[in-house]
């Protein structure tokens, strides 16, 4: 048995309770999303910018089976996240050639940034040193226009839940909450 088989025979909450305790915390809701600025693979700069929504999906690895659903999914509510005035992006250190490879083949139309080191990754809590490298630990972060994180979640939430958390958060602000 390798070891991937053997984490596979871990207990659910064992496996929570030891990623308690080795996962960073992510970033606080209400705190402000560190600045970003990263190549996407299409070679265009992209930065965190001010006046607008953004959701930042830290995805572990290209062309894998999660990473791939995860990605779908948000590409199928791309339409609606753009409506919302939200810019959509996945973030991992994978060079730029792997991401164009991978947004073709699933047809993902949002940046996917090229985080080389994972500089990024490290800012918003989403990385855990490794011996053989740092190891991106599925995260979604949703920034308001003010640079508040306002959602941070590990793992692959529901993309209906993001859109309307976004419109319940647009909502309050527009009248006043």
């Amino acid at each position: 048995m390798n070891f991937r088989d053997l984490l596979n025979h871990v207990p659910t909450p064992l496996k929570q309770s030891i990623k308690a305790k080795v996962y960073p915390n992510m970033i606080l809701e209400g705190n402000e999303a560190p600045e970003w600025t990263l190549q996407d693979h299409e070679d265009k700069w992209q930065r965190m910018r001010s006046k607008q929504w953004t959701v930042l999906i830290f995805y572990p690895k290209d062309d894998t089976p999660g990473c791939t659903d995860q990605l779908q999914q948000f590409q199928a509510h791309l339409d609606a996240f753009k409506a919302l005035g939200v810019a959509v992006f996945g973030v991992n250190p994978a060079e730029a050639e792997s991401h164009k490879a991978f947004a073709e083949k699933i047809q993902i139309e949002f940046p996917l940034l090229v985080d080389r080191g994972g500089s990024v990754a490290r800012q918003f809590k989403c990385s855990l040193p490794m011996p053989y490298g740092a190891k991106i630990i599925r995260s979604v972060y949703l920034i308001n226009p003010e640079r508040k994180i306002r959602l941070a979640n590990r793992g692959a939430p529901s993309v209906e839940a993001i859109i309307r958390s976004v419109q319940a958060l647009q909502q309050a602000t527009k009248s006043g909450m």
